[in-house]
């Protein structure tokens, strides 16, 4: 089989798929078009060439196969390298880093990904936490969403979702990768978290807690 052209279009759909997988939603064509706003029609169409390139199943499920995963951790780790050299080299700012990251990813050959990887020393990690595949396969089952996390217990933050809104809203609050964070309760109103971040007290929204990971501190 001839090698599946991979295009900045077919990425965002591999990508898109990869998220919702881990995310463990339904893979369903109405899902996938919620996720990149596009019309029903053009996402069937997509998907129908993605199956014949052998990068998704041809299945109702629309999972990705063996061969679409490894594009998917591919692409990702490109972007997530590119997040690293930008945020570690360039000293952007980590909440305006990922349409940067998704251009660069596009034009980013083998050669090209060997040598940015060399040079950033191979990290396992992007500036928000997310997994760099090509380095360090993800291992999840330590970490815990925020708005999951037991009260009264003590966290370190290890990942944020990249999302530039959310990034902006942590920021603010002074939530970041690495930071401790004492739980002490949920809001019994709207599940709010309430906690302590640096000696400060917190009350983190419920949609920002869902996209907010952390690892138990053991005693």
């Amino acid at each position: 089989m001839e090698k599946p052209l991979i295009n900045p279009q077919r990425e965002e759909y591999l990508v898109t798929i990869f998220k919702l997988i881990r995310d463990k939603k339904k893979i369903t064509n109405k899902e996938i078009s919620k996720a990149l706003n596009l019309s029903p029609p053009s996402v069937t169409e997509m998907l129908k060439k993605l199956k014949e390139d052998g990068l998704v199943e041809d299945a109702r499920s629309n999972k990705l196969t063996e061969e679409g995963m490894a594009f998917a951790k591919l692409i990702i780790s490109k972007h997530r390298l590119w997040e690293y050299f930008l945020q570690e080299k360039l000293n952007y700012d980590w909440k305006d880093i990922h349409e940067l990251a998704n251009k660069l990813q596009s034009v980013t050959t083998d050669d090209l990904l060997d040598k940015l990887n060399e040079y950033l020393g191979y990290p396992d990690y992007c500036p928000h936490g997310s997994t760099i595949y090509i380095n360090n396969e993800e291992n999840t089952k330590n970490l815990i969403k925020l708005s999951e996390a037991k009260p009264n217990t003590s966290y370190i933050i290890r990942r944020i979702a990249d999302d530039r809104k959310l990034l902006k809203y942590c920021e603010s609050m002074g939530i970041s990768i690495g930071k401790k964070m004492l739980l002490e309760s949920f809001d019994d109103f709207d599940k709010t978290a309430v906690g302590i971040i640096d000696n400060k007290n917190l009350r983190i929204s419920p949609m920002a807690s869902s996209q907010i990971f952390l690892k138990k501190i053991e005693p």
